[in-house]
């Protein structure tokens, strides 16, 4: 008597070929490239109480997910978002 709780062999085999395949896409997609920080007009000041250390994006201590380089937590650029 067959066991209807258990996968079949097939459906085993198609779970682990798409997960193959899906590994194969995430490795092979490049990382989003950063842009220069004098495309986005980069400033070591605050623009008023618009700073870095504020910004959804700003990866402390002294960094970005968007702009490239060293990032002042009081500086301030173009893609700047306040954090939620």
């Amino acid at each position: 008597m067959a066991d209807f709780n258990q996968p079949s062999r097939r459906q085993m085999l198609g779970v682990t070929a798409g997960l193959t395949i899906a590994g194969a896409l995430v490795a092979t997609t490049p990382a989003q490239a950063k842009v220069n920080q004098s495309v986005v007009k980069y400033q070591h000041e605050p623009k008023g109480e618009s700073k870095c250390e504020n910004c959804m994006f700003f990866e402390p201590p002294s960094s970005c997910k968007n702009v490239e380089g060293e990032i002042s937590p009081n500086g301030w650029c173009t893609m700047w978002k306040k954090k939620a």
